[in-house]
């Protein structure tokens, strides 16, 4: 068996958490034939989760650390209920079965490429005003942030951020379904393109068990990250409908 270990910590950290219950868990990613033995430290807010398995391969590594973070979050979460405290779980940093560290920045390097609204050093002070004075636009923002940050949670995360464009296109008074129309006419999206996030979005919303495979996951989070795009052109052009010459009508094909 070969080791791996991600570190993290407990913030803030004046709550200095303990856990003295140091559980090993197996669990298994049959899809990819993965089976997986973790156990998770945590004292004085310092996190350390082992996870053993027969051969560490790198690409596996985002599996690794969706686990770990379950886990680890799974016991700071319970201390949070007893507590009352609102706590947060960290993983920071990574040591391979070679014993090399390295730092952990949860990223998609591809979503990058994809926001062409504005740059770190032009547009970015206009929308940030925007932002800010918009409470739905910050909270649907911060879904999205959170889908890359927490991937379990990416489905639900990403449909509730179009639910709230819906809310911030549509004219007063519109029904659900007409208010989904106005925001595919005005961000031009074609209706299985936005329904392929919503539908997956379903059954985790409602609490219902089931699995959703990693490449959905990321489809997802592709599909809202390129609509969450296009709202932030909207707002810059003073919430006109999109031109469709200049943005061709986004589809499933």
């Amino acid at each position: 068996m070969q080791s791996i270990h991600f570190l993290g910590r407990v913030l803030p950290p004046s709550a200095q958490v303990s856990v003295s219950f140091a559980p090993n868990i197996k669990w298994g990613a049959p899809e990819i034939g993965l089976d997986m033995e973790f156990t998770c430290r945590i004292e004085n807010s310092n996190i350390d989760v082992e996870c053993q398995v027969k051969e560490y391969r790198s690409e596996y590594l985002p599996e690794f650390y969706r686990r770990a973070l379950d886990i680890c979050r799974a016991q700071v979460d319970l201390v949070a209920f007893k507590m009352g405290w609102g706590l947060t779980v960290v993983l920071e940093s990574f040591i391979d079965s070679n014993g090399i560290a390295s730092q952990i920045v949860p990223k998609d390097d591809s979503l990058a490429q994809l926001c062409t609204a504005f740059s770190l050093d032009q547009g970015l002070d206009e929308l940030c005003i925007k932002v800010i004075q918009s409470v739905p636009l910050f909270m649907a923002l911060r879904d999205l942030i959170a889908a890359i940050s927490l991937p379990n949670v990416a489905p639900v995360d990403c449909a509730r951020a179009m639910d709230r464009l819906k809310h911030l296109v549509a004219s007063p008074g519109m029904t659900d379904k007409q208010a989904w129309l106005q925001l595919r006419q005005a961000l031009q999206i074609d209706e299985a393109y936005l329904k392929y996030i919503t539908d997956y979005s379903a059954n985790p919303r409602h609490g219902k068990p089931g699995h959703i495979p990693g490449t959905v996951t990321t489809e997802i989070t592709r599909r809202a990250w390129i609509i969450m795009n296009r709202f932030f052109e909207y707002l810059k052009r003073g919430n006109v409908v999109l031109d469709p010459s200049e943005f061709p009508l986004l589809t499933s094909l």
